[in-house]
């Protein structure tokens, strides 16, 4: 394949080229890497299109955006504002990880995917569950604040 001189590059960057002329030039840059110092050479050489109307073509753009709400503006109550707050408040999240953590505790959903239990025939042993629990209320019991009896 002969090497394609610098004006065909220049007509390849300003599209002048034909559908099969193209697809050479393409396979051309993904085939020879000697190929990319004439193409980036080429472009330098070459002017970007003006826009007509640059303003105008700011302001459509502008137009099409403006419809999808800023992520600064503050939900308000028409998008449910309200609820968004709750349900973006981290403590919300921590606390419904803890209930959804002791409902799977108190379900046994641990017991069945702790390594000891995989063995049926074992025997019977103490549920990681409730080993887990009898931890966690010890815990409690020992922050407890003392009575004071008088």
């Amino acid at each position: 394949m002969n090497k394609p001189d610098q004006q065909k590059w220049i007509r390849y960057v300003q599209g002048e080229m034909t559908g099969p002329e193209r697809e050479q030039m393409d396979r051309l840059l993904l085939e020879d890497p000697e190929a990319l110092p004439s193409y980036m050479t080429a472009l330098e050489h070459c002017t970007a299109p003006q826009l007509p109307d640059g303003e105008a073509f700011a302001g459509q753009i502008m137009d099409r955006i403006a419809p999808y709400p800023s992520a600064a503006e503050p939900a308000t109550r028409q998008t449910g504002g309200r609820l968004y707050k709750i349900l973006g408040n981290q403590w919300v999240h921590y606390i419904a990880a803890a209930c959804i953590t002791m409902l799977f505790i108190s379900a046994g959903v641990f017991d069945r995917i702790a390594p000891g239990n995989l063995d049926a025939g074992a025997g019977i042993k103490q549920p990681y569950s409730e080993k887990m629990v009898q931890k966690a209320t010890g815990w409690l019991e020992n922050i407890k604040p003392a009575l004071h009896k008088p």
